[in-house]
């Protein structure tokens, strides 16, 4: 489970919702969401403002 996973089940929301707030196909959040997909630069941003900085770009890459 990534932050951004994280984050939406500790905000008492789904992948559903999240996916309207942001316009695009439930099934892209899902990618986000489960590390199968990164987000393109341009929802990177919008992920960092949604979340009011608690997910961050470097939360998408499995550093370690």
């Amino acid at each position: 489970m990534n932050k951004f996973y994280k984050w939406i089940k500790d905000n008492k929301k789904n992948i559903a919702e999240v996916a309207r707030d942001f316009g695009v196909k439930h099934g892209v959040v899902r990618r986000w969401a489960l590390g199968l997909a990164i987000p393109q630069a341009r929802f990177m941003q919008r992920i960092v403002a949604y979340t009011k900085g608690e997910v961050q770009p470097n939360d998408f890459y499995e550093v370690e």
